[in-house]
C-alpha cells in the first residue's frame, strides 16, 4: 500500500526548513524561536506543529532530505566501494555552508546520528568484505564508521575544504584500509 504525500504539507515543510536555514545564517540556533521560523516562512505556528515537534525536528528533516539526495546520487552513478569516498566528498562539499552552520551551532552530532541510520540503508551499495560475528558487532562497526566519516568531513569543513576531494577520498580509502 502506498502512502500519498500531501503536497501542501510538503510545501509547508520546505518553507519552514528554508526559513530555519535563512535564520541560521543570521543568528545562532539557540536564539531562533519557532515564532521567528513561522514568520520567516509566512506560516502560522499551528502549521509548524502540524509538521514538526521542535526546531531540531526541522533540522533532522533537512538532514534526511540531504541523505536521500546523497543516496540517489550514489545509486544513480552505480558506484563501487572505491568510488564512494570521492562521491561522498563531492556531494557534501555542495552543502558545506549548511555543515559549517551546524558545526558553529554545536549541532553537527545530528548528522552522525542520522548517518548511522543511512549507513544501514546503504549497506547493499557500500558492501563489505568483513564477516561479522553478530548483528550487534555489525551495528557497532556501522556506528564507528559513521563517526569516523563524519569526523573527517567535519575537519575538512572546518579547514574550509583546503584539501581536494580527491585527496580526501584517498585518505579515507587509506584510513579504512580499502584496497
Amino acid at each position: 500500500m502506498s502512502t500519498r504525500v500531501n503536497p501542501i504539507a510538503q510545501r509547508s515543510k520546505k518553507w519552514l526548513s528554508d526559513a530555519l536555514i535563512d535564520l541560521l545564517q543570521e543568528k545562532p540556533y539557540s536564539n531562533i524561536t519557532i515564532t521567528e521560523i513561522c514568520d520567516k516562512a509566512e506560516l502560522v505556528r499551528k502549521t509548524f506543529y502540524r509538521n514538526f515537534t521542535s526546531k531540531e525536528a526541522v533540522l533532522i528533516e533537512i538532514i534526511d532530505l540531504m541523505f536521500q539526495d546523497f543516496f540517489k546520487y550514489i545509486s544513480d552513478q552505480n558506484l563501487g566501494p572505491h568510488d564512494m569516498p570521492l562521491a561522498y566528498f563531492t556531494f557534501w562539499e555542495k552543502h558545506k555552508v549548511f555543515l559549517h552552520i551546524l558545526i558553529q551551532n554545536q549541532l553537527y552530532g545530528l548528522l552522525n546520528d542520522q548517518y548511522v541510520i543511512y549507513l544501514e540503508a546503504m549497506e547493499h551499495i557500500i558492501g563489505t568484505k568483513r564477516e561479522y560475528h553478530s548483528e550487534l558487532e555489525k551495528d557497532y562497526m556501522r556506528t564507528m564508521m559513521a563517526a569516523g566519516l563524519w569526523s573527517i568531513l567535519k575537519k575538512w569543513i572546518i579547514r574550509d575544504c583546503k584539501e581536494s576531494k580527491e585527496e580526501m577520498a584517498k585518505m579515507t580509502l587509506d584510513f579504512f584500509d580499502i584496497e
